[in-house]
């Protein structure tokens, strides 16, 4: 709920700057006119880039602790590769095709400050990639990456990600360690306050990450 708070909060300010823009836009006189133009304008260009900046706020989903915010199952059909079933919480499930031996999950993180409530910091799906055991295969073969982020106006995260001084929010980067990829594997990804981990679920699964 915390990152909800902090979009409401934005819409807030937004109303209040919107009216602050239709009363010095439509106030009486000339210099004093212009000067509060500007500053109507000014307020009207903030109310809009906090309208979308709330908004993207939005997008971020809430977890507890230990939940299970997707859920992986593997059907290798060749050397190497592996369509996959990708189910995000509260989600409808895709299918991707992996190459490589390992997968790995990125998320967006942004944690807002106690006052607001939660515990564990709100997040996005970002990525899910394959990579190969070694390094010459590395570099030499076909790489599998699909990135779940839209293109916004306005992209939170990055912007956030390099203002480290703000008080109020947070932005990271979570990742679910690499973990092996095997024909029948199931694997649950869960946000814990140690981060992301990678939790297999049936015998396929953890038979190989025990090997691994």
């Amino acid at each position: 709920m915390a990152i909800q708070i902090l979009a409401s909060s934005l819409i807030i300010v937004v109303l209040v700057l919107l009216l602050l823009a239709a009363k010095t836009l439509f106030s009486a006189g000339w210099f004093v006119k212009w000067l509060k133009g500007m500053l109507g304008l000014m307020a009207l260009s903030s109310a809009v880039f906090g309208t979308v900046f709330a908004l993207d706020l939005f997008s971020y989903s809430n977890s507890k602790e230990g939940e299970t915010i997707a859920t992986l199952k593997f059907h290798k059909f060749a050397h190497q590769d592996y369509e996959v079933e990708f189910t995000p919480h509260n989600g409808n499930a895709r299918f991707y095709k992996l190459r490589g031996d390992l997968w790995q999950l990125d998320v967006r993180l942004i944690q807002t400050l106690a006052m607001f409530g939660d515990d564990l910091p709100s997040y996005k799906m970002e990525r899910l990639s394959g990579r190969y055991l070694t390094l010459e295969e590395e570099k030499a073969q076909e790489r599998s990456v699909y990135g779940f982020i839209d293109s916004p106006i306005v992209d939170t995260w990055p912007w956030l990600h390099k203002q480290s001084w703000l008080p109020i929010v947070k932005a990271s980067q979570g990742s679910a360690a690499y973990m092996p990829m095997v024909d029948g594997a199931i694997y649950q990804v869960a946000l814990t306050q140690q981060g992301l981990k990678a939790l297999p679920v049936n015998n396929q699964a953890k038979v190989s990450a025990e090997s691994w």
